[in-house]
C-alpha cells in the first residue's frame, strides 16, 4: 500500500515539500503525483502557462535601452540570464528617462528578451536578459543607417585609410565614430578589401561638417555611391563608442546591425563578428 497525502487544496509549495520527500499527494482538484515501490509514477499536473510573447514596437527610446543592454552585455561577457543594470543606470546609459526605459524594459519582459527576478520590489528586484541572441536579431533588424538624416561625399581615393584621416583632421574634435566594414576591420577583421568608409555624426552637427568637408578640395558631395557616408546618430551611441588604433568605433552590435542591412559579403562579415567578437 501506497501512502498518499490528501487535501482539499495543495498549494505549489507543500507540492514541492512533498516531492522532495519522495511522498505520494493528490487533492480535491484532481492534481496528483502518486508513486510505488516498483516504480510505477502517476502524475497530473497543471499544464505550464506559455506566455503570449508580444514584440515591442521599435521606437528611438526603446532601441537606444536595447542597444546599450545588448553592448553592456557584450563587454561583460555574461552568459543568458544575466542580471541587468537597474532601470536607472540603463536609462542614464541611454540617455532616457526613467519612465521610458521602464516602458522600454517592459516591453522587452513580455517580448521574453528579459524577465524580473528576485522579489518584486526593494533592492532584491531587478531583471535578468533571458534571450540576448533574440534581443540582437530582432533589434538589429529594425535599425539602418540608410534611414535618416546623412550625407553622402565623393573622394578620389579608394583607401578607406585615408578617408579616416580625412575625418580626423577635419572633424576629431566633434563627436563620431566609424561604423560598417572599416570598424568590423577593427574588432573582428575579415574582409580583404573595403572602399567605403561609413561613420555615424552627432545630431545638429550634419550642416557644419558638410561644409568644412566638402570645402577639402577633392571631396564633394553626391546623391548615391559616395565612398564616405555620414549619418546623425543618437548621443548615446558616441558614449558607448570605443577607440581602436586611435579611431572612435561604434558599439561592435551597431556595426553588426549595420553589416547586416547591406547583405551579401558584408552579411558574413557580419556573422564572423557576432561570432568572435558579440558571443549571443
Amino acid at each position: 500500500m501506497t501512502p498518499v497525502v490528501t487535501g482539499r487544496r495543495i498549494s505549489i509549495g507543500s507540492r514541492q515539500l512533498l516531492d522532495d520527500e519522495d511522498v505520494s499527494w493528490a487533492d480535491s482538484a484532481g492534481f496528483a503525483s502518486i508513486h510505488t515501490a516498483s516504480g510505477f509514477l502517476l502524475s497530473r499536473l497543471e499544464p505550464a502557462k506559455r506566455r503570449a510573447e508580444r514584440r515591442p514596437r521599435w521606437s528611438a527610446s526603446v532601441a537606444a535601452a536595447a542597444e546599450v543592454i545588448l553592448e553592456t552585455h557584450r563587454r561583460e561577457g555574461a552568459g543568458a540570464n544575466a542580471r541587468l543594470a537597474s532601470i536607472a543606470e540603463i536609462a542614464d546609459a541611454a540617455r532616457l528617462s526613467y519612465s521610458s526605459t521602464a516602458k522600454a524594459l517592459t516591453d522587452f519582459d513580455e517580448a521574453g528578451y528579459t524577465e524580473k527576478v528576485g522579489a518584486s520590489r526593494g533592492p532584491t528586484a531587478g531583471r535578468a536578459l533571458r534571450d540576448p541572441g533574440a534581443l540582437l536579431s530582432d533589434w538589429a533588424a529594425r535599425q539602418s543607417m540608410n534611414a535618416g538624416d546623412r550625407v553622402q561625399l565623393h573622394v578620389p581615393w579608394r583607401e578607406p585609410q585615408r578617408s579616416l584621416e580625412l575625418l580626423n583632421d577635419v572633424i576629431g574634435d566633434s563627436e563620431w565614430a566609424v561604423s560598417g566594414a572599416v570598424a568590423a576591420e577593427q574588432i573582428a577583421p575579415f574582409l580583404t578589401q573595403t572602399v567605403d568608409l561609413r561613420a555615424y555624426i552627432a545630431q545638429g552637427e550634419l550642416h557644419e561638417i558638410r561644409r568644412m568637408l566638402t570645402a577639402v578640395p577633392d571631396v564633394r558631395e553626391v546623391r548615391s555611391g559616395g565612398r564616405i557616408m555620414l549619418k546623425t546618430a543618437e548621443p548615446h551611441l558616441f558614449a558607448l563608442a570605443e577607440r581602436s588604433g586611435g579611431v572612435p568605433v561604434a558599439p561592435a552590435v551597431r556595426v553588426y546591425a549595420d553589416l547586416v542591412h547591406r547583405g551579401g559579403r558584408l552579411e558574413e562579415a557580419a556573422e564572423h563578428l557576432r561570432e568572435v567578437a558579440i558571443g549571443f
